[in-house]
């Protein structure tokens, strides 16, 4: 038991703290950018070969350290995307009045070189890890990629919370692809798949004999109750900012204004 409580407490540290880092970083004067990504470029290349080297064995520490590696790739794509580095062809915003098809269509075009980058991601994980005795690194990271694209999609199709301020200047053209919905018809049906997905596999930690395996289920069924939480957070009135105060730019006059008029 002690265990699982430690492992529950790694995965809700690690999304803390990493989500902190990387708007911490994102935030920077954009001279320090190119950098700030040539480093983690390199850790993100560290992190692969770490993923090589952990997936033969499954005990409690190459458990750990895998998550901990999924994490740092986590944190190099979603700085590309940020910083601008892996985004996509479209750089504009979306027209007045488009459909929700339209809106995904297009939005996908202002992204798709960082979805493309993800795919590849996974499926590099997904090599390391066939077959091998320890898959952290895979579950983790695929979590967090199924939870993202859950996101994004209820993003585009509208919800009521949506802190424009953590993205840079250069991606304010994202915010016209996000409507303010109390609610859209994907909303629910993610929730639920998520309470599923997260209750299977941390009932499924409880149940296993393994020590390394109930360790790795554990971090990647509490991933999934994190990104089920996150999801809440789009549409419940919660000011789940504040979990980052230390990491977040402070939101300028124009943008709280701007914010408050559009909900």
């Amino acid at each position: 038991m002690n265990e699982f409580v430690l492992a529950l407490f790694v995965a809700l540290t690690g999304w803390w703290f990493s989500t902190g880092v990387i708007l911490w970083l994102v935030h920077r004067p954009e001279r320090y950018h190119r950098n700030i990504f040539g480093l983690a470029t390199i850790t993100m290349l560290v992190a692969f070969y770490g993923v090589q080297t952990t997936v033969t064995e499954s005990t409690p520490q190459s458990v750990v350290t895998a998550f901990c590696l999924a994490l740092l790739l986590w944190g190099w794509l979603e700085m590309g995307y940020l910083m601008g580095f892996v985004t996509g062809p479209r750089k504009e915003a979306c027209p007045d009045g488009a459909t929700a098809v339209a809106r995904m269509r297009l939005g996908l075009r202002t992204c798709i070189w960082h979805e493309l980058t993800l795919l590849v991601m996974v499926a590099v994980l997904a090599w390391l890890s066939w077959r091998q005795a320890n898959q952290t690194a895979l579950w983790a990271f695929t979590v967090l990629w199924l939870m993202r694209w859950s996101s994004k999609l209820n993003l585009v199709l509208g919800v009521r919370n949506y802190n424009q301020s953590w993205l840079p200047e250069r991606l304010a053209y994202v915010h016209s692809y996000i409507p303010r919905r109390l609610l859209n018809p994907l909303f629910p049906f993610s929730v639920t798949c998520g309470v599923i997905v997260s209750f299977y596999l941390i009932n499924s930690a409880i149940q296993a004999t393994d020590l390394g395996l109930m360790i790795a289920l554990t971090l990647a069924g509490a991933i999934a109750a994190l990104g089920t939480l996150e999801h809440l957070f789009l549409m419940a009135p919660l000011k789940e900012a504040a979990l980052w105060i230390w990491a977040a730019p402070t939101p300028t006059p124009s943008v709280t204004k701007t914010r408050s008029q559009s909900q």
